[in-house]
């Protein structure tokens, strides 16, 4: 799981550049009997067939955080965020833009030294921000045009108690526990076909799964993200060593009871999240898929979301894929038939 989730990490996809990815992802399952395939949207698809009738998906968004070049003034690089990062983490990080090749840059704005009362209290926004990559304004201009990628600058760290701290684990994590889920699933016959989407676009539209949803229609669908773990300032944080399992909105009850069973019969510890209404991951979509599908969200607790350094356990990892790989192999779809009115 390590090293998986360490490849998938390290790679570089912002939303909307997803189909980099595949030449990866076939790589992990070279040796296995599956298809791999990406389709128009970026989403990348892992086709298992199985022996009885039936289609289980699930999916993990495959696209990452990162900031975009708006523009670019003299000798430095204005920018955007593409997805959710807060202004807050970025003054100072080391960054690297993929203009015509890659470059190194900071990201720096008006020293304090400088800056009014008024200004020096409130945040700094993007408009504020820029990068600088040590270039002249010639070179600049030449190399680095409006709409290339950037991305800071991380490193898979290893900490105490199993935990891993990096970039992306929103949500190359899930992308890591359902790969695993599905090379447990491998080994296991009689199952209906498996579908495994490594989706585009989460962070910014939900159109992958949107268009994966609709072409695959299946019956039952497991959809993983990423929640707030407990940490300082987040008081209805979910412990980082359980799995959570969402219930309400746009969850299947059914669906539910099942999950949280196999949790208790395998002795998975899990935490319940309450789901009022939409949850922001890509549950609700793929929910609407034409006349509708049977769907649940299993995520992971992560600290530190939507920065360079999120904070997963891998142990709640290999939990999760048990607990999803025991789900499935465990389930009766005609159970589960979402009944259409005639």
């Amino acid at each position: 799981m390590k090293e998986l989730l360490r490849t998938l990490t390290d790679f570089v996809a912002i939303s909307g550049e997803e189909e980099m990815f595949l030449k990866t992802i076939k790589n992990i399952f070279k040796k296995d009997k599956v298809s791999v395939e990406s389709d128009k949207m970026g989403n990348i698809i892992i086709y298992k067939k199985g022996e009885k009738k039936g289609k289980v998906w699930m999916s993990a968004h495959l696209d990452e955080i990162g900031l975009i070049v708006r523009k670019v003034e003299k000798s430095y690089i204005k920018f955007l965020q593409v997805g959710g990062y807060d202004e807050k983490v970025l003054l100072g990080q080391q960054v690297i833009v993929f203009g015509d090749k890659k470059y190194k840059g900071i990201i720096g704005a008006k020293p304090p030294h400088l800056m009014s009362p008024d200004e020096y209290g409130k945040m700094l926004t993007f408009n504020e921000l820029f990068i600088d990559i040590g270039k002249s304004a010639d070179f600049v201009k030449k190399h680095i045009k409006v709409g290339d990628r950037i991305v800071i600058k991380h490193g898979f760290q290893e900490l105490k108690n199993n935990l891993i701290a990096t970039k992306a684990l929103d949500n190359r994590a899930c992308a890591a526990i359902i790969i695993m889920t599905l090379k447990r699933l491998l080994k296991i016959k009689n199952l209906p076909d498996i579908y495994v989407v490594l989706n585009a676009q989460e962070e910014t539209t939900f159109l992958g799964a949107k268009v994966a949803s609709y072409s695959i229609f299946p019956d039952i669908a497991f959809v993983t993200d990423v929640t707030l773990a407990k940490q300082p300032g987040v008081p209805d944080g979910l412990p980082i060593e359980n799995v959570i399992i969402g219930k309400g909105s746009h969850i299947a009850p059914a669906l539910f009871e099942h999950i949280k069973g196999i949790a208790e019969e395998e002795g998975i510890k899990y935490s319940i999240e309450a789901m009022p209404s939409w949850s922001g991951t890509d549950t609700g979509v793929v929910q609407l898929a034409k006349s509708g599908v049977t769907t649940a969200l299993i995520s992971l607790p992560v600290k530190n979301m939507h920065s360079p350094v999120e904070i997963g356990s891998i142990k709640t990892m290999k939990k999760m894929a048990k607990l999803l790989a025991k789900s499935i192999e465990t389930i009766k779809i005609n159970e589960f038939e979402i009944k259409t009115i005639k």
